[in-house]
């Protein structure tokens, strides 16, 4: 495949040379995305997902190079984003490729001292946390697939002063280098599961096969806000999170999450709702049909999202950003008079081995 033909290259090369041209299209997320889901195919079975599973979100807006912020940075900009842009796609391009079909794992039951050494291994990479899920099949987007039907779910948080100042530069620079650690750790893990005998398989840094948020709120890392981001101890909705599906059948999985009550804060607060730029987070999450809700107006968020630096406006403001989770509920829960509004979310039976 020619550089011109190749949509990750084009991808880095873009961030690099920015516009080669008015009037033409940023190149494809989607793209790219597709380009790496290609190495599925490598795969006899594949646990698939339920008729009614919503597609993957479209990242491509359609609008020119020129309007699209990642096209239109000064070469000092694109120096600073370039260390953390290329090795992200090339370490997706390496998760993709591990996709190969070739791994024959050995074993199926992980001891205790080797989830401990796995945890041990993620914390030191610089996971912020990490936890582990039955992967139902509503969370698989509509038309893909993963390898196995568990996974291993952690996050990494990114510094609050830069996204403090989305949209900006250096929110999304911020964002970036979340991305790529995701990626480099993703991969990381991988190779020492594989090497124990398990089978790993990295989810996408960017985009991949499943709602990471849902996966996550599942697996007990905390619980999707208004603006349907997961807020979680500690970092709030400053985070990234990705997974690696394995074929470990006895994975230590939550069978309650305790951070659900955020719910009941998002609905008394909807700062999101009101700040947001693009006018773009619904009231009220809407039901989606396949168990989950539906936050935000995707096609109001994306033309803003492109033109304004990955916005990132509601990440920041989140009061659970700002002053923290333990913050906003020491002052919720005593409460007695807060609305207790829940958002409907699939309740997932856990099969123990």
């Amino acid at each position: 495949m020619a550089f011109s033909e190749n949509p990750l290259l084009e991808r880095i090369s873009y961030i690099i040379f920015g516009n080669d041209g008015e009037g033409q299209e940023a190149p494809s997320i989607d793209a790219t995305l597709e380009v790496m889901d290609r190495h599925l195919e490598n795969f006899e079975t594949l646990v698939k997902p339920v008729p009614e599973s919503k597609p993957r979100t479209s990242f491509d807006s359609g609008l020119p190079k020129e309007e699209v912020t990642l096209g239109s940075m000064t070469l000092k900009q694109r120096l600073k984003m370039l260390p953390q842009a290329a090795p992200l796609f090339i370490n997706m391009l390496r998760a993709a490729q591990g996709y190969d079909g070739k791994f024959n794992p050995r074993k199926t039951h992980a001891t205790p001292e080797f989830i401990a050494e796995l945890e041990a291994r993620a914390y030191r990479a610089g996971v912020k946390d990490i936890k582990y899920v039955k992967v139902p099949r509503n969370a698989i987007f509509k038309g893909k697939g993963i390898p196995h039907e568990y996974a291993i779910v952690f996050t990494v948080e990114m510094d609050k002063e830069p996204l403090d100042t989305s949209p900006s530069f250096e929110s999304q620079f911020e964002v970036m280098k979340g991305y790529k650690r995701m990626a480099v750790i993703g991969n990381k893990l991988a190779r020492f599961m594989k090497k124990s005998g398990f089978a790993a398989y990295p989810g996408m840094a960017l985009g991949g096969v499943t709602d990471y948020a849902h996966l996550a709120e599942l697996a007990g890392l905390g619980a999707i806000g208004y603006h349907g981001l997961l807020i979680t101890p500690g970092e709030g909705s400053r985070l990234r999170i990705n997974t690696i599906y394995t074929n470990i059948e006895n994975l230590p999985l939550h069978e309650e999450n305790e951070h659900l009550w955020v719910r009941d804060f998002c609905a008394m607060c909807k700062k999101c709702i009101r700040i947001c730029p693009a006018d773009a987070i619904f009231a009220e999450p809407q039901p989606r049909g396949d168990g989950g809700m539906q936050c935000i107006d995707h096609a109001a968020c994306r033309d803003y999202f492109s033109r304004n630096y990955g916005c990132a406006v509601c990440l920041a403001i989140c009061p659970f950003s700002q002053v923290g989770y333990e913050a906003v509920k020491k002052r919720f829960k005593g409460n007695p008079k807060a609305p207790q509004f829940v958002i409907p979310v699939e309740s997932i039976s856990v099969t123990r081995h």
